[in-house]
C-alpha cells in the first residue's frame, strides 16, 4: 500500500460508509471528497464533513501514517492551517497545526479486496492489468467511459493538426496533404512517412493541379529514393524534374536508410507507397472539397480511390522491371487514414470555424468504421471486451498507451469501476 492508494480511495469515496468516526470516537459523514490537488499544499481542496452535527468545509490531508504530518512539516506550514481532517492508513501520531490548532484524525477503512486488486494491478504481466475483474464491468458503463477515452485519443491528434496548420501558416489544404502523408503507411514505415511530411513543401505542392508526374519526383525525390533505384529512362525524368523542383523550392531530403524494404510485402514498399501517394496527391485539386462534403466516412474513404501511375504496373522498385500489377490503395489503408488523417482534421477543422457539424460528422465516422484489428485490441477482446466501432478501438488504444503502460490504474476510470466491483463484493 502508498500514499497514493489511499488518497484514491479518498477522492472516490471508496471508504466504508458505515462506520466513519474519528479517532477520538466522533461519527463523521462525508459530504464532499474534495478536488485532489496535484501541486504543493494539501491534498484535497473543497471538502466538506458533516461532524457532531455540524458542517465543516476546508481541505483533507491524506498520509500513510499520522506522523507523517510532522515528518513532511506540516505543523509548520500555514498552508495547512484549514485543514478540516487528517486521513491517515495508520494512527501513531495526531496532527497539530502552526497555530496549536489540534486536527481530527480518521483512520481510512476499505475493504481489503480494492487492495488487493490495486496490488495486482501494479504487477500484472499483462494489460490491461485489470483484466481479471473486467467482464464484471457494467457494459453500458464501460461504452460511456470508452467514447470519453475515444474523444481524449482524438484531442492528441487534434493536436498534431494544429502543429501542422501553424506550420503552414493556416492552410487548410497543405495541412490535409501533410496528416494524409504523415498516416500513408502502416506501422513499418509510420516513422519515416511522418518524417517525410516534415520535409515536403505542401502548401506549393497543392498549387501544382493535375501534375502526378511532379508530386511523385517530388515525394521520392524528398524521400532520398532517387538515387537508390536501377536506372531507366522513367527514372532519369524524375530525377530531372526533382532537381528541378528542388532548386525552385530549396527541399531537402531525407536519408535513403530512413526506409524499411525488409520483410514488408513488394505491394507495400515504400517507392510503391509513395507512388500511390502522388496519385492523389497530384490530382489534390478536390481532396479538400471532397473531404469537407462527404457524408460517410465510405464516401471518405473513397477519396482515396486512386491508382499509381502506369509505370508502376510492372515495378516495385525504381528501374526494376516485375510482373504486371495495378497498385491501388487497399481497404485497409483506407479506414487508417479516415481514422488517423480525415477525423483529427475535420474535427479541428471544425472547431477552428466554429462549426459544430464537422466534429460531429467526425465522432460519426469513427461509429460508422469497424473495428480496427491489432495486437492491442486482440488482448482486450480476450479478456470480454467486445468493440463494435473504430471508435471504440481508439478508446482501448488510448488506455492502453496512456494509462495501462504507464500503470496509471489509480487515473483511469476503467480501473475504477473495476474497484468498484471489489469494493461492492465485500459490501454483498
Amino acid at each position: 500500500m502508498n500514499e497514493e492508494f489511499l488518497q484514491y480511495i479518498w477522492a472516490n469515496s471508496l471508504f466504508r460508509d458505515g462506520d466513519l468516526a474519528t479517532t477520538r470516537g466522533e461519527r463523521l459523514r462525508v459530504l464532499r471528497a474534495g478536488e485532489q490537488n496535484r501541486d504543493a499544499g494539501p491534498d484535497f481542496w473543497d471538502a466538506r464533513i458533516e461532524m457532531g452535527g455540524v458542517v465543516l468545509a476546508g481541505t483533507v490531508e491524506v498520509h500513510l501514517a499520522g506522523s507523517d504530518w510532522f515528518r513532511h512539516g506540516h505543523h509548520e506550514d500555514r498552508a495547512y492551517d484549514n485543514v478540516i481532517l487528517s486521513v491517515v492508513g495508520v494512527d501513531d501520531v495526531g496532527a497539530v497545526t502552526s497555530q496549536g490548532r489540534r486536527v481530527d484524525t480518521m483512520v481510512l477503512r476499505y475493504d481489503e479486496r480494492c487492495l488487493e486488486e490495486y496490488v495486482y494491478t501494479r504487477g500484472a504481466p499483462v494489460v490491461p492489468r485489470c483484466h481479471r475483474r473486467l467482464r464484471e464491468v457494467d457494459a453500458g458503463r464501460l461504452g460511456m467511459l470508452m467514447t470519453g477515452y475515444a474523444v481524449e485519443r482524438l484531442e492528441r491528434k487534434c493536436e498534431e493538426v494544429r502543429s501542422l496548420l501553424e506550420r503552414e501558416r493556416g492552410d487548410w489544404e497543405a495541412t490535409l496533404l501533410g496528416m494524409v502523408t504523415r498516416f500513408w503507411s502502416g506501422n513499418v514505415n509510420e516513422e519515416a512517412f511522418s518524417m517525410l511530411a516534415g520535409v515536403v513543401p505542401f502548401s506549393r505542392l497543392a498549387r501544382r493541379r493535375d501534375d502526378v508526374f511532379g508530386a511523385e519526383a517530388l515525394l521520392l525525390g524528398c524521400a532520398g529514393l532517387l538515387e537508390t533505384g536501377a536506372e531507366d529512362e522513367y527514372v532519369t525524368a524524375l530525377r530531372g524534374e526533382y532537381a528541378f523542383l528542388a532548386g525552385k523550392w530549396g527541399v531537402r531530403e531525407m536519408p535513403a536508410t530512413c526506409w524499411r524494404f525488409a520483410r514488408v510485402r513488394p505491394t507495400a514498399f515504400p517507392t510503391v507507397r509513395l507512388a500511390l501517394l502522388a496519385g492523389l496527391l497530384g490530382r489534390s485539386a478536390f481532396l479538400f472539397s471532397s473531404l469537407v462534403e462527404a457524408a460517410t466516412a465510405a464516401e471518405a474513404m473513397g477519396v482515396f480511390d486512386v491508382t499509381a501511375s502506369s509505370y508502376w504496373d510492372t515495378r516495385y522498385r525504381l528501374g526494376v522491371p516485375a510482373g504486371k500489377l495495378v497498385k491501388r490503395v487497399g481497404r485497409m489503408i483506407k479506414e487508417v487514414l479516415v481514422v488517423n488523417a480525415l477525423v483529427p482534421f475535420l474535427f479541428v477543422y471544425g472547431e477552428e470555424r466554429g462549426e459544430d457539424q464537422y466534429r460531429e460528422k467526425a465522432l460519426r465516422w469513427l461509429e460508422e468504421l469497424p473495428p480496427e484489428d491489432n495486437r492491442v485490441v486482440r488482448e482486450w477482446q480476450r479478456w470480454g471486451v467486445s468493440p463494435g466501432s473504430a471508435l471504440q478501438t481508439q478508446a482501448i488504444l488510448q488506455v492502453h498507451h496512456g494509462y495501462c503502460l504507464a500503470h496509471r490504474c489509480l487515473q483511469c476510470k476503467v480501473g475504477h469501476e473495476v474497484f468498484k466491483v471489489r469494493r461492492d463484493e465485500g459490501e454483498s
